[in-house]
């Protein structure tokens, strides 16, 4: 039991970075576009879209990479 608990206290304290990628355009199309040329590019097989904003007639939209 004391090696269980060690065990998820390290898996719990260790970094863990999701890489994301932003993209701008003038259309949510566009943007989106973008947004799947640069998950391709980074070697993602699908996407999460976790931020999208819409403001001074441009798209901004961040999404995370899964692999």
């Amino acid at each position: 039991m004391k090696t269980l608990i060690a065990l998820l206290c390290i898996a719990f304290t260790l970094p863990v970075f999701a890489k994301t990628v932003t993209a701008t355009g003038d259309t949510l199309d566009s943007t989106e576009n973008e947004i799947r040329q640069l998950v391709k590019k980074e070697g993602g097989l699908s996407y999460k879209i976790i931020q999208a904003r819409v403001g001074n007639n441009k798209v901004r939209i961040m999404a995370r990479i899964i692999s």
